[in-house]
Parts: structure tokens; sequence; C-alpha cells
């Protein structure tokens, strides 16, 4: 996995500076500069025009809710940064090195590790409703499944399964944070350079070996490669390949991992997220992209799997 990055953060810096501001199909939703106010998002440089790699340097991640409600977890700032109707606004935490974001059941679940575990806000009023200690070493995404059941990235490591108050951490690597309730999915190297197994672990008290649903097969030299989230209880997967460096593709499998609709997007320049574009809760594909001299825009897909 961190190959993966590794190798995709080189193809942004050889090819996303020369992509179009304006991306065709999609629509501009926000754009901001880089500092400390209300409308700003924090990000630290760690060198002059230079963009950062590492995680915790700028927003650790993005998501929006229900209402429309766009969310940052503004990281440098230890904020939590909200856009709606031209409106910015900010809920402040006492926690340090913010992660990922999710919006479930009115709430907002924020990964942290300063200390390690996961805040539970209320955007209503802004109060931190609890704070569930975990402790991690390399987080990656979050996935919410109830106000009990989280699933969380440890990347290189495995997934963590925390439920009731109990953490156990599958050993499957493979697996992802992207389940429809039933089954946990995720994408494994099988050798081939141009194809990926899909894999599916059932949901039980005792884990569950993973199996193969089906082989992806790309037709091309795949360089990156993970699970999106689910569409119409069906996974979907995220793609970059050889000959298409500058292009993400977000394709929804079927039966025995067939492709049943691809939406491709321009790749935007975000090393220090998982991906640069995010199945957001909403159903929607929002897209992140940041410079140093521009400061960031968010756009979301004009197509949808719907």
């Amino acid at each position: 996995m961190k190959l993966y990055r590794r190798f995709l953060t080189v193809i942004l810096l050889m090819f996303v500076t020369s992509l179009p501001v304006m991306a065709e199909n999609t629509t501009l939703v926000c754009q901001g500069s880089w500092g400390k106010e209300v409308n700003q998002l924090g990000v630290t440089f760690p060198a002059p025009g230079v963009m950062p790699t590492a995680p915790y340097q700028c927003i650790g991640g993005y998501d929006v809710d229900a209402n429309g409600m766009l969310w940052f977890s503004d990281s440098v700032n230890s904020q939590l940064k909200s856009f709606k109707d031209k409106n910015w606004a900010y809920i402040m935490l006492n926690f340090g090195r913010l992660g990922d974001l999710v919006c479930f059941n009115k709430r907002l679940y924020v990964l942290t590790r300063e200390p390690d575990g996961i805040a539970v806000v209320n955007p209503e009023n802004g109060k931190v409703e609890k704070h569930i200690k975990i402790d991690l070493k390399n987080p990656g995404r979050l996935k919410v499944v109830s106000d009990s059941h989280f699933l969380l990235e440890e990347q290189g490591v495995g997934l963590i399964m925390y439920k009731n108050d109990k953490v156990v951490m599958h050993p499957a690597v493979a697996l992802e944070p992207v389940t429809d309730g039933k089954r946990i999915f995720g994408v494994q190297y099988n050798l081939e350079k141009d194809s990926r197994s899909i894999i599916a672990a059932e949901i039980a008290d005792e884990l569950q070996e993973p199996e193969m649903l089906g082989l992806y097969e790309a037709g091309d030299t795949i360089v990156f490669i993970k699970t999106a989230g689910i569409n119409a209880d069906k996974p979907v997967i995220m793609l970059v390949t050889a000959s298409q460096p500058a292009v993400i593709k977000f394709i929804r499998l079927g039966e025995a991992a067939s492709p049943e609709k691809t939406i491709s997007l321009p790749l935007f320049e975000t090393s220090f997220l998982p991906a640069s574009w995010k199945l957001c809760s909403d159903g929607n594909l929002y897209g992140f992209a940041g410079s140093a001299s521009e400061g960031f825009k968010v756009f979301r897909s004009d197509s949808a799997f719907q």
C-alpha cells in the first residue's frame, strides 16, 4: 500500500501541475486560501511553494453530510470547518493531529492522534460528546458502521475493528474500511500488473477469512487501486492506470467483480490524503485540489452512480 502511495505521489508531481483550474464534468463547490481565518484552511509547507506530502500538515479529511454541508478536519488549526451556501463556520477542538472525518447520523466522527482515538462531535452545538480511545500507529480512512461500530485502516498493518468497546485487529491486511453492513471489502495484489482480486470477509462475532469475489481486470498497468465505498449495496473501487496517470476512475462492481459503471475524474495533488476524490456520505463524489500559490478548491462530480 505504501508503494502505491509513493508511486501516486510521483505521478501527481509530474502531471497534476498541468491540469486545468476547472475540470470538465465537475462543479466548483468552494474555494479559499491557506491560513487561520474562519474561511481558510491550515497548511504547513515543508518548503516555500511546496505542498506537504505527510499527514497532519494540511486537512486530515473531509465529508459532506445529508444536508449538503461540507466539513473539513483542519488539523493544523485543530478545528472542524464547515461550508454551505457561501457561509463558513468552525468548531474548536482540544485535540491535535486530526485525521479522517465522517458524517454519520447527525454527528461528526474525527480521527485524532493527540490523544489517539475518535472524537464524536455534535455539529449543532459544537460539543464533543465523547472521545473513544483507540491506540493508533499509522491510521488512514475511517468508516462508521454505527455509533458503536467502526472500521479503521491501519496502513500496512491491518484493519482495526471497534465494536461495543472492544478493539480487534483483523490480520487480513488487504481488507479496507468499506462495508455494506454484512461484509468488509478489500483489494488484494495477485502478482499481475493489470488485475487485482476483489475480496470480502463476513462480519461476525469471530474473525472471518476473506474470500475472493472476483478478479478485476483493468486492461492496463495498475499504479493505484483502493476500495472507495458502497453504492447500491455494491463495492466501488478507485483506480489509476499507467496509460492515464492524470485520471482517477471510480468503478462500481457487480457480480464476479465485473464493472457496472465507471466515472472518470481528474487527479489532483493531494498526496496528504488517501486520494484526491472521495465518495462522500451524501452519495456524491467530491475532489479536493490544493496548491501552494492558489489555495484550495473543492469540486463535485456532475456524474453520479445512481
